[in-house]
């Protein structure tokens, strides 16, 4: 698969109020779970910090990729989407922060 786990990716997000938009977002299911379903699990990066208790803030030393925007992932706002639906690659999420966020969506979600 092209696209593997801790990639930052634009997609064609799905959002709460059911309407879809172009949002970067972070691979977050591992990558043989990704060739054997032939889709990932991804977590929304977004400008709004509503909901700040789900929400884990992005820094530039975290990820490989510059964001013009204040950013947070909304660690309760997941969606799945195949590499067709991928419009470009941005970068790539950093340990150990990619772990803290990973906890942060369970204890966000469970």
């Amino acid at each position: 698969m092209k696209y593997k786990q801790k990639d930052i990716v634009e997609i064609n997000f799905l959002l709460p109020n059911f309407k879809f938009k172009p949002h970067l977002a972070v691979i977050v299911s591992n990558n043989e779970l990704n060739e054997k379903e032939d889709f990932f699990y991804l977590v929304l990066i977004s400008s709004k910090d509503y909901f700040s208790e789900y929400s884990y803030p992005l820094s530039d030393e975290m990820i490989t990729c510059k964001l013009t925007k204040k950013s947070y992932i909304k660690c309760h706002i997941l969606t799945f989407d195949k590499e067709n639906g991928v419009i470009r690659k941005a970068g790539k999420m950093i340990e150990p922060y990619f772990s803290e966020m990973v906890n942060k969506i369970i204890t966000s979600i469970f």
